[in-house]
């Protein structure tokens, strides 16, 4: 009897992905290393490389994964072997991109009500239908599609990841109830999934939150790891081909897919450049003149397609595909355009390139400015590295970043770099707001990337008579817009010989080149900010949060350590603030909060740090220079703010505070000790008052 369980009968088809298939290497992996990895692929009958199997954004056949479960199980000696397989990939997901999705739904049971576009990511071989979806509970039914028998492993494998979506939360993984199998004759496989709601107050819940945010903060980081790398490729690699082939593959890693294909033109008549992944060569050619014949939103919903383009011109398309039937979540949208955006912008390099090669321009100076636009994060940082490097590309005298601030509603000036000092680039926060009518209010109202020359003699006048009042001869504005939105100026400015900024043809290219680089990089990197912002702040309130507070803590703590100071932490604890949400509802209770954390901030100076902890809990940092009587007439403020009625959607509300107070290194020499006092101190006061009112009150 041959020892080879159930060959791999299909060498070819898309029907499992190979996150399933790493996931079960590892697992074998670690069961008995490198040999026994070897001989499940001989039991399998697989001719895939374990390089293969180990890279998610490949695909397997139905046939191969069956046998590859089998053959698991064989060596392992593991009688759930499919089901561990299942168990362990849910406890990869947390920390993942796709984690992170599921999460933004908000709950486990709208996690399970969307199953079947989460699916896809895993398996296109199951036809999936929600038949309840509700607060810890949900029914599901798997239906094998046709000419794919259900295998009994496949069944137990699916129980595994039907663990997965409570844990997303914090919570308990959930229990897999499987009566009915179509892997064992039944006409479907019928899944009651099971998890406890837990409701152990605000402290556990809060908790629960940190953990879910952790999760998300390691998918987040991980995301951003591939964009930088991603950004590295444009300026590290020589080839336009393995560019994209890199921005190809990296953006299969964050948008799960069956097939990819990136189709391009650096020039309009000019040479197509495909990439693609999970096509049959001989087939890309008419999926190519499907994906650029049809016109924007005439593709089937199961095709994500982004368009590669830029300020220059259109370049192409990015393409995901899943089966029929399948879709695509509207996060993996936003992910799949900053992969279309960076392949724009290796475009406008090459064209830029390709320009400069042609007329002799300055090619380097170019690649410097990716080099350093390539290396920064946040729209604060690439505004610094733009300019830095800008005046290697422009022969200028002084370089100013203002990009758009829409909170403020102001134009703010991020950076700034003169050619006496090159590599002291200041960051200043001085701010315009546009004046209705002018140049400012016009640019954003209808966003123009049409460059603006301004001297003694030629430009708006309000511009004329604000430059030349700063000494300037000449400057040469360059927007920073995008079709929808604008996103700040680069000015380049000379103290004299004006004609150096003259827009000739060459000036004009270099300094589109530059606006197509900046413009990409600060896309992404407010994408950067704005995920770290929703990481770092109360998403009802805007307030820091949780997390964001219990670093800051840490950081003045330790400080304050060694420059011999004090930390006074105040612990805010609302009271009278349940009966409102009792009687008027929720949504008056959100309201109030957010009335509350307006009033607190507005009490606090520049330097305090004011945070919703949870629930009707908040907490200020005072800043660890101040005095005894600072902190303590900082405390007065906050009290007397809060006991002043509330007017919220008609309704005049009446709170009161409970603050307590710990002072560092008096009452604790560390950052959770302090905590702990001022929680404390804040219940004893609590304490007092309730026994004046209505007597004696238990302990928490």
């Amino acid at each position: 009897m041959s020892e080879q369980v159930r060959p791999a009968r299909t060498s070819a088809g898309n029907h499992f992905s190979c996150s399933m298939s790493a996931v079960l290497i590892a697992r074998v992996h670690a069961f008995g290393g490198s040999e026994a990895v070897t001989e499940v692929l001989r039991l399998a009958g697989s001719t895939r490389s374990p390089e293969y199997l180990l890279d998610i954004t490949n695909w397997i056949a139905h046939d191969e994964a069956v046998a590859l479960w089998q053959a698991g199980a064989r060596i392992t000696h593991h009688p759930q072997f499919a089901r561990a397989v299942g168990l362990d990939a849910a406890e990869r997901l947390g920390s993942s991109q796709i984690a992170s999705m599921l999460r933004s739904l908000g709950s486990p049971e709208a996690v399970y009500g969307a199953i079947a576009t989460g699916a896809a990511k895993f398996s296109t071989v199951t036809d999936l239908e929600v038949c309840q979806a509700r607060p810890g509970y949900a029914e599901i039914v798997a239906t094998a599609s046709e000419r794919f028998p259900r295998s009994v492993e496949h069944c137990a494998w699916t129980c595994g990841l039907l663990t997965c979506p409570p844990a997303l939360f914090g919570l308990s993984a959930a229990i897999v109830e499987h009566e009915e199998c179509q892997g064992m004759g039944a006409e479907r496989c019928v899944y009651h999934v099971h998890w406890k709601v837990v409701d152990d107050g605000e402290s556990a819940a809060a908790s629960r939150e940190i953990t879910a945010l952790r999760h998300q903060l390691d998918a987040m980081k991980d995301s951003f790891r591939n964009v930088f790398e991603t950004a590295t490729d444009l300026i590290a690699v020589d080839d336009l081909d393995e560019i994209l082939a890199r921005i190809t593959a990296r953006a299969a890693v964050e948008v799960r897919a069956v097939r990819y294909l990136l189709a391009v033109r650096v020039k309009e008549e000019g040479e197509l450049h495909c990439q693609h992944k999970g096509f049959e060569d001989e087939n890309v050619h008419a999926y190519v003149e499907e994906l650029l014949g049809r016109k924007p939103g005439e593709h089937p919903e199961s095709w994500l397609v982004v368009p590669i383009g830029s300020k220059r011109r259109e370049y192409g398309r990015l393409l995901a595909m899943r089966e029929p039937g399948q879709s695509f979540y509207p996060q993996e949208r936003a992910v799949f355009e900053v992969y279309g955006r960076y392949a724009a912008s290796a475009l406008d390099g090459a064209s830029a390139l390709m320009q400069a090669q042609e007329r002799g321009d300055q090619a380097n100076a170019l690649l410097e400015l990716a080099r350093e636009l390539a290396a920064a994060g946040t729209s604060n940082e690439i505004a610094r590295r733009l300019a830095g490097a800008v005046p290697l590309v422009v022969d200028c005298d002084r370089v100013g970043v203002y990009l758009w601030d829409a909170g403020r509603g102001e134009l703010v000036r991020r950076a700034v770099t003169t050619r006496e000092s090159p590599e002291a680039v200041e960051v200043a926060d001085e701010g315009w707001a546009p004046t209705p009518g002018g140049p400012l209010d016009a640019l954003i109202q209808n966003p123009n990337p049409e460059l603006l020359f301004v001297d003694e003699n030629e430009g708006n006048p309000r511009l004329r008579a604000i430059l030349s009042g700063r000494g300037f001869l000449a400057t040469v504005l360059v927007p920073l817009v995008t079709t929808e939105a604008f996103l700040g100026f680069l000015s380049a400015s000379v103290f004299e010989r004006p004609g150096r900024l003259r827009l000739t043809p060459e000036l004009r290219d270099r300094l589109s080149g530059v606006a197509a680089q900046a413009i990409t990089a600060l896309q992404n990197g407010r994408l950067l900010d704005e995920m770290t912002h929703q990481a770092q702040h109360d998403q009802l309130t805007g307030l820091a949060n949780r997390s964001q507070f219990t670093d800051k803590l840490r950081s003045a703590v330790e400080r304050a350590r060694e420059e011999l100071h004090a930390v006074t932490l105040l612990y805010i604890d609302l009271d009278g603030f349940k009966p409102v949400n009792d009687e008027f509802g929720h949504d008056v209770g959100d309201q109030l909060l957010v009335a509350v954390a307006k009033r607190l901030a507005a009490c606090t100076r520049t330097d305090d740090m004011v945070a919703r902890l949870g629930g009707d809990e908040f907490a200020v940092l005072i800043d660890s220079r101040t005095s005894a009587g600072d902190a303590e007439e900082v405390s007065d403020r906050l009290a007397a703010a809060l006991t002043r009625p509330f007017m919220i959607d008609g309704h005049q509300l009446q709170l009161g505070a409970s603050i307590g107070r710990a002072v560092f290194p008096i009452d604790a020499d560390d950052p959770d000790g302090l905590l702990r006092c001022a929680d404390a101190a804040m219940f004893a006061v609590k304490r007092s008052v309730y026994a004046r009112t209505l007597g004696p009150v238990r302990g928490r």
